[in-house]
């Protein structure tokens, strides 16, 4: 077997695929020993896609040698819909062969069998140079899904404005205008906590269809 990886939690890449299936149509899997890897661009060349799904986020995980899977992702997505939240997945991969099986086990009474047709999709991959940023902002990934799916009720786009003493984002359309400011705090969770670097203030402007799942 060329390559074999078990994900705990199917879920895991179910949200993955969901979240980048509306940008991205047909992707590469690129796998090797340090795990799987996709970059890719949306067809307006607007966004970039770049994953890392490193090896120890897998329960096993072994590739004998780097290749890369050309995958349909809406395909991909159909297929993880199987997977209930407590479901494990095993992917599997014989070397030379033109589908990619996975499969979705929940307890000992309940397996769910798949296989999808590989793709031949030309890629090449982009050195993405390092960057350094003046404003690094820090919060809770669900308070920020919420805040640009309520903005995009007034308007198409979103303007970020970034301060020390805050990160305001704000909108303006037809119907009216609406912003919501976020001010640093302190939680008992790390992953509930909101924090701003801010070596200058910034504003940026950002097409909130790329930001809404």
């Amino acid at each position: 077997m060329s390559l074999e990886a078990h994900l705990q939690q199917a879920v895991l890449l179910k949200k993955v695929v969901d979240a980048i299936k509306d940008l991205c149509k047909d992707v590469n899997f690129d796998c090797s020993e340090k795990g799987l890897q996709v970059q890719s661009m949306d067809s307006s060349h607007v966004a970039l896609v770049s994953l890392l799904l490193r090896e120890s986020a897998f329960s096993e995980f072994k590739c004998e040698r780097p290749t890369s899977l050309g995958m349909n992702v809406d395909s991909l997505s159909k297929i993880l819909k199987m997977c209930s939240p407590s479901d494990t997945l095993k992917i599997r991969w014989q070397g030379g062969a033109d589908t990619v099986s996975f499969q979705c086990e929940g307890g000992e009474d309940r397996i769910a069998d798949f296989d999808l047709k590989l793709m031949q999709i030309e890629s090449e991959h982009m050195e993405i140079p390092e960057q350094h940023y003046k404003v690094v902002a820090r919060l809770p990934s669900s308070e920020f899904q919420r805040i640009c799916r309520d903005l995009r009720e007034f308007g198409e786009t979103m303007q970020v404005k970034a301060s020390k003493e805050g990160i305001t984002f704000s909108v303006q359309g037809d119907m009216g205008a609406g912003n919501v400011l976020l001010k640093p705090r302190e939680a008992d969770k790390p992953e509930d906590k909101v924090s701003l670097t801010v070596h200058e203030p910034v504003t940026a402007t950002f097409a909130l269809r790329y930001l809404v799942n």
